[in-house]
């Protein structure tokens, strides 16, 4: 038995039961393959569960990660119904896959987010198929997932998922159709568009998020600037007032100066003639 089909048969069992088993192969082996054997790690709970569901539902497991691939190039082809038809389609079956497994509802969670990760990113979707996950996964939806320490063995992304039997009717109509297997160029590709989408709309999203950010501050400046023109137009109204006030005040005056001075002159008048009587 050669060091992967340990990995299988040890990832396959319980973790109660792990590391007897583990000690069990190793007792088995010559000693370089029994150092490799010891080196193998206990899978966490979450990883365990996956490894489970991989061997005991693998159409489950299939259904979920090839709406991964169908996502990855509609989102290449930026067709934006199918991704949103796809988008429902996942969370269903993502509900369906974790569904009666009797799991906490934080390793439940790990397994959820594990196999989110499996359906947007290859890497993931190889080390999920593996079965022989050692820790759960995470997608930040950004930057490629990392795998690394998460397989007990190196898995080939590029390998073609497992030939699955004929379903029955009613199977094929609880899941979405599948397309034609494509070859590894031709996934290599679709991937990079992929990618390269991804970071157009990580620019995009860059410039729009600074665009906002723009306008906010205008918006800003512009509601200052109506205030303050709304102060200086009920500042001007009041001195408009003020000033017709005015106007009026001295309109008012002048005619009671022109009266006081034609009062006084007439007193002057009076007085001189007083002042002839008397002389």
């Amino acid at each position: 038995m050669d060091l992967r089909e340990v990995a299988g048969e040890l990832y396959a069992a319980a973790p109660a039961e792990f590391v007897e088993r583990r000690s069990a192969a190793a007792a088995g082996a010559d000693r370089d393959l029994a150092k490799e054997i010891r080196a193998f790690r206990k899978p966490t709970a979450s990883a365990a569960a996956i490894n489970a569901l991989v061997r005991e539902h693998p159409d489950t497991v299939e259904d979920v990660l090839e709406i991964g691939d169908r996502m990855r190039a509609a989102f290449a082809d930026r067709d934006r119904a199918a991704i949103r038809e796809l988008t429902r389609d996942r969370q269903r079956l993502l509900q369906k896959a974790t569904r009666g497994l009797g799991l906490s509802a934080a390793v439940e969670r790990e397994v959820e987010e594990t196999l989110q990760a499996a359906v947007v990113d290859p890497a993931a979707a190889a080390a999920v198929r593996s079965g022989m996950l050692l820790r759960a996964l995470e997608s930040t939806g950004v930057d490629q997932v990392d795998v690394s320490d998460a397989v007990a063995l190196p898995v080939d992304v590029d390998a073609p998922p497992p030939e699955r039997p004929a379903r029955t009717r009613k199977a094929a109509d609880e899941t979405p159709d599948v397309p034609e297997r494509e070859s590894a160029s031709e996934r290599r590709e679709r991937q990079r568009r992929l990618r390269t989408a991804e970071k157009a709309v990580e620019r995009a999203r860059a410039e729009t998020d600074g665009l906002d950010d723009e306008l906010d501050t205008e918006v800003d400046r512009r509601s200052d600037l109506e205030a303050e023109r709304d102060t200086l137009q009920r500042r001007l109204e009041r001195t408009t007032e003020e000033l017709a006030e005015s106007r009026a005040t001295e309109r008012d005056l002048r005619k009671r100066i022109s009266a006081a001075h034609s009062a006084l002159r007439a007193a002057e008048r009076d007085l001189r003639a007083a002042q002839d009587e008397d002389a």
